[in-house]
């Protein structure tokens, strides 16, 4: 009987064994294709970029990380996954503050972008990369993008939601830092198509200052633009970075103005 009972038990063991050895057999070991970050193409303003094999024009949406109006934030952006077993990824991030590489949040595989909210430091250089795991555990890593933020300009006038002429208009903000870089004046019409830009150059050298306001007068545009339209408008400020060969940028918040 208890021969009888043993070979049952070895019965069950090697059954048992020989499931487990199916299910690692069958089990996806394959991990997701590559994701490939998308790195800062340029931005709103700048001469038209290719694409997938077309010239676009570069706008907040498809220039990849870059700065935010909303706050001083970084959004990450990355290209579509092919995989359709997907089940979430982890963002890494490490900067010139912190050189070792750290998670900062795992979200699900359908996302097509990440902001991050920081804090963050003016003109400190952050790196980040994605880690994409499928629904069996295999993961693959990208590859690595950088940015870094500046201070945002703080606009002035017309003040949001103001009614004035174009006839004589300023555009007026404060400087954004005691750096020497260029402002970019952008404006939009009501279907948020870029109406017009114009690049300021400036180099604050007084640093006894407070504040210093910068002017921008608005084009006199032909056709007139039609009284009673709802424009809308922000300052970029970027300064280059030697090092990285690349510059640095902030976007101020927008404000509207109406024409009358």
């Amino acid at each position: 009987m208890k021969k009888i009972r043993l070979l049952l038990v070895l019965l069950a063991l090697l059954l048992l064994w020989g499931c487990s050895g199916d299910d690692d057999k069958d089990k996806d070991k394959t991990p997701p294709t590559t994701p490939v970050m998308i790195p800062h193409l340029g931005d709103t303003g700048d001469p038209r970029i290719m694409i997938n094999d077309a010239w676009v024009e570069v706008s907040d949406d498809n220039n990849g990380i870059d700065t935010v109006p909303e706050g001083q934030w970084i959004r990450l952006a990355w290209e579509p996954f092919i995989d359709n077993d997907l089940s979430h990824l982890k963002i890494y991030r490490f900067s010139d503050l912190e050189p070792d590489a750290g998670e900062i949040a795992e979200i699900p595989a359908n996302s097509i972008s990440y902001l991050d909210k920081g804090p963050l430091v003016e003109r400190s250089w952050y790196s980040y990369y994605i880690e994409l795991f499928d629904a069996s555990g295999n993961s693959s890593v990208s590859d690595t993008v950088s940015y870094a933020i500046l201070t945002k300009p703080n606009l002035i006038s017309p003040a949001n939601g103001a009614s004035v002429s174009t006839s004589g208009l300023y555009l007026e903000w404060d400087a954004a830092d005691d750096g020497s870089g260029f402002y970019r004046v952008l404006v939009w019409d009501e279907e948020l198509e870029l109406l017009w830009y114009y690049d300021v150059n400036v180099e604050i050298v007084d640093e006894e200052d407070d504040m210093q306001i910068i002017k921008c007068p608005f084009p006199v545009m032909s056709p007139a633009i039609a009284s009673g339209s709802t424009l809308r408008w922000r300052v970029d400020y970027f300064d280059w970075d030697e090092e990285h060969q690349m510059y640095m940028g902030s976007e101020s918040n927008e404000r509207i103005f109406h024409v009358r």
